[in-house]
């Protein structure tokens, strides 16, 4: 999830979707309230623990913080350096992940249907948007982590992208991938900078959690089949985000010698401008698909073993 989250048109929410945990992971963080206080409070820590299911919440949430931390470098580089086969393999994934998804829940009805579409709309429609740029203020910095945790844990829709849209992007990866130098090269400075931005993340994304996760409780438990349709629809929406063979048509200067793309053109790979690595992209999808045919299976072994 932490990976997915990473990375501009995946989601996180997607992931854990595809695994069976989505639910489970809203209800928990819907449990972490003024009650759950309350109870370590009176009943201690054990209860408080049980009461907000702390042994799923938290290796979910440091398996994901450390994927954020220690990955983001990582992912710049491979989608700066090899970006056709890195888009393949979550194009192969997500695709799997859908057909996965509808043959589990299958529309059942002219209306599910019409939910399925209205997801797909709406999805496709925010990755046509064309992303901000501007000064990156604290404040900014806690409503854009706020927005982006929300689309992170919805599936197909990007908290990556999000940031991107509203152009926060660089300065969310910058501060991901400086938090542990700024440890090790410490300097006043660069450590309040770095320090107070990851603080500023950090608390968007328990607002933005915590006001988001009460609704999609409320839809999973009295909505679930017209919610799953949605959701669906988001993640079919998104897929040409990570469409791999694309060329940028509008760009963003950073710096003098950085600039990123703001705006793409899907194209075939036959007719894409430079090496389309059509073999190794082939290779990427089926490993995608594979990848998560077993993470499948492996899920639910384990379910039935339980």
């Amino acid at each position: 999830m932490g990976i997915a989250d990473v990375i501009p048109g995946v989601s996180g929410g997607t992931i854990a979707l595809i695994t069976g945990i989505y639910e489970e992971l809203i209800n928990s963080i819907d449990q972490i309230n003024f009650r759950s206080l309350l109870v370590l409070k009176k009943e201690g820590f054990s209860s408080f623990w049980e009461t907000i299911n702390g042994r799923f919440l938290l290796p979910l949430m440091l398996g994901v913080g450390a994927s954020i931390i220690l990955f983001s470098g990582v992912v710049h580089y491979l989608l700066q350096e090899h970006p056709i086969p890195v888009w393949a393999f979550f194009f192969g994934l997500i695709c799997f992940s859908i057909l996965l998804l509808l043959k589990q829940n299958p529309p059942k009805s002219i209306l599910s249907i019409l939910f399925l579409t209205f997801g797909f709309l709406v999805a496709y429609s925010i990755t046509q948007l064309t992303p901000n740029g501007g000064e990156i203020s604290l404040g900014y910095l806690f409503f854009c982590s706020m927005i982006a945790i929300i689309a992170m844990i919805l599936p197909g829709i990007s908290g990556s992208f999000i940031y991107i849209l509203l152009g926060a992007y660089e300065v969310v990866l910058h501060t991901s991938k400086n938090s542990i130098l700024a440890l090790v090269n410490f300097e006043w400075e660069n450590f309040v900078q770095i320090y107070s931005r990851l603080l500023v993340i950090g608390l968007g994304i328990v607002v933005g959690l915590k006001s988001f996760s009460k609704i999609l409780k409320w839809l999973f438990t009295n909505k679930k089949q017209t919610t799953l349709m949605v959701l669906v629809g988001f993640m079919i929406g998104a897929l040409p985000k990570i469409w791999p063979w694309q060329k940028a048509v509008a760009w963003e200067v950073i710096s003098e010698s950085k600039k990123v793309a703001i705006k793409t053109e899907y194209t075939a790979p036959w007719n894409f401008e430079g090496d389309p690595q059509l073999l190794i992209a082939i290779a990427m999808m089926l490993f995608g698909f594979l990848f998560l045919y077993f993470l499948e299976r492996n899920s639910n072994t384990k379910s039935n073993a339980a």
